[in-house]
């Protein structure tokens, strides 16, 4: 009997004009039942997981994605609203102050239409998902049907499969916990009202996607699909546009690493152990195909430039080159660099700030930290950007720095003078004003904390450039493992065979930088050398892959940096002498934090589509 329940799975296929993309005739110009009868025919259909578009936007429009990339961070960032997910943590403030309800724990209709509504500027995440995982889906079921393709073409397309089925299913699992795991094409006939799983296990179903995936494609020979360093087609080869086998072992560990966190480990230690033996595989296996961590001083080619380096495993650029004037990028960069007056912008706090060391290793997160670091000769409070991590200067804009990168340029001004006016800085031989007088505006993109963020920016104006997602890098392998080998080894610990310590993975992303190796005083033992490896993880992966919004959570760090008091620098000229004074965010700028937002709410009229779907809870 067919069952009656309206699920809202129908986003899967079986119903609606959203659900078009199985309708292959019009491009194909065959129906569905031949689609899978040849190899091309099969990969026409399937790469609609990558290039798929909404209807009726203009070319290079951020609002048209409808495929696997918008479950990458900066599509997802590059939003209507103009808020990246930063925002809403305890990193960064922004000029729209609309964009702070989430931070205070308010999931308005505004932000559930985003994620969930198939509107025309919006972006219907977990709709799309969906939708995909019954592309790869279909594919995984149909693919033995192939008459002429070769063993290689019918693995990659297996592994392509899987890869992006757990993809899909990791991002559902990030934002919105569990989720029933579909591994099958199901029909009208066919049990729907599925109950969600646990986010572990959704996290470690993932996880075997993705080492499927890898199986797959090492039988294909594609765990690299661009030439090796030095060797032709190296990171110029149109297939680096997929993921290969290297990337598939890589977010398997990733995956794993997030089963094994606080907010969702089940067998302690033992999930922990899992996550680095994958972790160490994934670091042997970059190495062997040629992947590695590019010198600092190419570091920013990893964001910019573009579109591709030796240690993105996988990345997104973004289609439509960056504009000076072009509000989609505003969600990152605040007026003065985008040109856009209604930018929103992702401000650094000064909170965030503070997790850059002294060029030394020593911390100031603390007040405490502070006190040691002058105490030693290596920080001064009104000197207070002299003698940082070099990743501080790539990172941040902050008052007196040089951009490098345009001629005409000089230094960049935030402080103000005595008579309340503030210098405008020359970029590219324009004059722009990045110091601006606090909350005279609740939507323009100029900071309120002294700082903008400098990750995404060429250092120009008004000029057109690429902005690069890295979906996955070199570095990021090495800080997985540290994690997961530490928190059931210890700092010297090791897994997978390898001699690498965690702690000798930490400096080695450090000495990459051109840091000293982690003080002594913080490698005792696993629970004073974990704050460390959470704090280089910060840096380096700072305000890139929505990364910390992940991180805190999966760390349940949320419960104290979301309940702390936020802070800028307010920099005054006194006496022809610069003055750097902390200071206290307006109250509607500071965190809320509730157990609730761990995870985003489903809307109602989805959520009660299914008996034995449990919603997350409402944050209002």
């Amino acid at each position: 009997m067919k069952k009656l329940i309206i699920s809202l799975f129908v986003v899967l296929g079986l119903c609606g004009s959203s659900c078009s993309y199985l309708d292959m005739s019009p491009d194909l110009g065959i129906q569905e039942e031949d689609i899978f009868t040849s190899y091309n025919n099969t990969w026409q259909y399937f790469q609609t997981v990558y290039y798929r578009e909404f209807s009726g936007h203009a070319a290079g429009s951020t609002v048209r994605y409808r495929n696997i990339f918008m479950a990458a961070p900066m599509i997802m960032d590059m939003n209507e609203n103009r808020y990246s997910f930063y925002v809403f943590t305890d990193a960064a403030d922004t000029g729209r102050k609309g964009g702070l309800s989430v931070k205070k724990g308010s999931f308005n209709t505004t932000f559930q239409q985003f994620f969930c509504n198939d509107a025309p500027k919006g972006r219907p995440l977990f709709q799309v998902m969906f939708e995909i995982i019954r592309i790869c889906n279909k594919t995984i079921a149909n693919v033995d049907r192939m008459a002429d393709a070769t063993p290689e073409q019918h693995d990659d397309l297996l592994g392509q499969a899987h890869f992006i089925r757990g993809f899909a299913y990791f991002t559902l699992c990030c934002y919105f916990g569990g989720m029933p795991y579909m591994t099958e094409t199901l029909g009208a006939d066919d049990e729907w009202d599925l109950p969600r799983l646990s986010a572990y296990e959704t996290f470690v179903r993932c996880a075997e996607d993705f080492g499927t995936a890898y199986e797959y494609m090492k039988a294909a020979g594609t765990l690299r699909r661009d030439g090796l360093p030095g060797t032709e087609g190296n990171l110029t080869s149109e297939g680096a546009r997929y993921p290969n086998g290297v990337t598939a072992k890589a977010m398997q560990g990733r995956a794993l690493l997030f089963a094994a966190s606080k907010l969702n480990n089940r067998y302690g230690e033992s999930d922990w152990r899992a996550a680095a033996e994958v972790c160490a595989e994934a670091i042997t296996l970059a190495g062997e195909w040629g992947y590695s961590m590019v010198p600092i001083k190419n570091w920013s080619n990893n964001f910019t430039v573009g579109p591709r380096t030796n240690e993105q495993l996988w990345a997104m650029a973004h289609l439509g080159k960056s504009n000076g004037k072009n509000g989609r990028t505003s969600c990152l960069l605040a007026q003065p660099q985008n040109n856009h007056s209604k930018g929103a912008g992702t401000c650094p706090t000064q909170n965030y700030v503070d997790k850059f060391e002294t060029k030394w290793g020593d911390p100031l997160e603390t007040e405490d930290d502070r006190r040691a670091a002058v105490a030693a000769g290596h920080y001064d409070d009104q000197n207070p950007y002299a003698n940082r991590d070099p990743r501080f200067d790539l990172t941040v804009v902050h008052d007196g720095m040089k951009v490098e990168g345009s001629a005409g340029s000089d230094v960049i001004n935030i402080y103000r003078k005595q008579d309340g006016t503030y210098p405008t800085s020359k970029v590219s031989k324009n004059n722009r004003s990045f110091g601006w007088p606090r909350y005279t505006s609740t939507t323009a993109g100029h900071s309120n904390t002294g700082y903008y963020l400098r990750k995404y920016w060429d250092g120009k104006y008004n000029t057109s450039y690429l902005q690069i997602d890295p979906i996955i890098r070199v570095a990021e392998l090495y800080l997985n493992y540290a994690e997961a080998v530490n928190e059931y080894a210890g700092p010297q610990g090791t897994a997978g065979g390898l001699a690498l310590t965690a702690l000798d993975a930490v400096n080695k992303v450090r000495e990459r930088a051109g840091m000293p190796n982690v003080q002594e005083r913080f490698t005792a033992d696993r629970d004073t050398f974990r704050p460390r490896i959470y704090n280089e993880r910060n840096v380096e992966l700072a305000y890139e892959g929505h990364h910390y919004f992940r991180d805190s959570r999966r760390w349940r760090t949320c419960e104290q940096s979301m309940t702390q008091k936020l802070y800028g620098m307010d920099i005054e000229l006194v006496g022809g002498k610069k003055k750097y004074t902390r200071f206290e965010l307006e109250d509607a700028r500071q965190p809320t934090w509730k157990p609730c937002m761990y995870y985003f709410p489903l809307p109602a009229d989805e959520a009660s589509k299914m008996k034995n779907f449990v919603n997350n809870d409402y944050w209002d």
